[in-house]
């Protein structure tokens, strides 16, 4: 192979998309309630991607198929991860950040090797000697010391420990399921920097699945939807986005402090309507709604016996109950004495 094969091969890796996505369908349980309908997806080189969603609409089931933990049932007309239709997380490219951080584990998971008694500079410690540069920058950019006891850090603490190891190979595509939480914004800001130097230096790519939006604003390049209608959007540059700029435009009493957050806010509250007819013409919910009524009437407040105008016809809701009460007693001694009676 000559080196200007090579240069050719080099130069289409850096603009081939990181992933190609056409037309997925996937269901949890063969031929039962469709998890993912019709998924396209395409993540161009040096993209840093927000994908959000309300609950259970799929991230986390996309994120799976991304890092190759899902890999039965799924059906496709293209499926290209880094170049390959067996993702695997590491073993081809792509990096995973999620799963259980927290120091409470139930009785049925086992110990965490994440609480162990030992320093952080021995968690797969040959895993560790052989990527060595590129653990002390991440030492470096989380503020790591090596010496930590596992079993005495804090659970920020072991996510910047999980998060260094996960990151010692090299990655084209990291993936992350909602991880922000635990670490410092200090630490977060400095890590969304190291993120943005590995895609520029590289073509890599990050999708960052997250309900917290503070510096995404300035660091994300692209934004995805995940629909309640488990139909992914496209996947949006921001810069060109027009209701992300409508947003930033905005200005007075209707400036958005954190446009991210209002962008995500506004198009959920979309996708809730047109999912759902639980909501009143005001953008009440109708849950709420019955909510309130009942709590005034517990409280006793007055309520309007009829919305034509009558003001004067009203119970009390806590001397409605009162009165029940008392019906009860009397009825019940009726029967009672009613009950002797019959005996005698």
């Amino acid at each position: 192979m000559t080196i200007e094969d090579v240069n050719s091969k080099t130069n289409e890796k850096a603009t081939k998309p990181i992933v190609t996505i056409k037309n997925l369908n996937f269901s949890y349980v063969t031929g039962g309630k469709p998890n993912l309908v019709d998924l396209n997806c395409v993540i161009e080189p040096n993209s840093k991607v927000i994908l959000v969603g309300a609950n259970g609409a799929g991230k986390s089931t996309l994120l799976r198929i991304l890092t190759g933990q899902i890999f039965i049932g799924l059906d496709s007309d293209e499926f290209d991860i880094n170049g390959t239709k067996k993702p695997n997380d590491q073993a081809n490219g792509i990096a995973f950040l999620g799963g259980t951080w927290k120091r409470r584990r139930t009785g049925f998971e086992g110990m965490c090797p994440y609480t162990m008694d030992c320093p952080a500079s021995e968690m797969m410690e040959k895993w560790q000697n052989q990527h060595i540069e590129r653990r002390d920058e991440l030492v470096r950019v989380l503020g790591i010391n090596l010496n930590w006891r596992m079993h005495e850090c804090s659970d920020g603490q072991r996510k910047k420990v999980r998060i260094m190891i996960k990151l010692l190979r090299p990655f084209q595509l990291c993936v992350i399921d909602e991880f922000a939480a635990d670490l410092d914004i200090f630490s977060r800001s400095r890590f969304f920097d190291y993120l943005t130097r590995e895609c520029e230096m590289r073509g890599a790519s990050v999708v960052y699945a997250t309900h917290i939006f503070d510096q995404a604003d300035s660091w994300a390049s692209h934004i995805t939807f995940m629909q309640l209608s488990k139909v992914l959007s496209p996947v949006h540059p921001l810069a060109t986005y027009a209701p992300y700029q409508e947003i930033l435009a905005r200005t007075g009493a209707e400036r958005a402090m954190c446009p991210m957050y209002v962008l995500v806010l506004e198009e959920l509250e979309r996708q809730y309507r047109a999912q759902s007819d639980v909501f009143m013409e005001d953008n009440q919910c109708l849950a709420d709604v019955i909510m309130d009524d009942q709590g005034k009437e517990l409280g006793g407040d007055r309520h309007v016996a009829e919305q034509a105008g009558d003001q004067t016809g009203w119970v009390s809701g806590r001397l409605t109950r009162q009165l029940c009460a008392e019906e009860e007693v009397k009825k019940r001694e009726e029967r009672m004495e009613k009950t002797r009676q019959q005996v005698n």
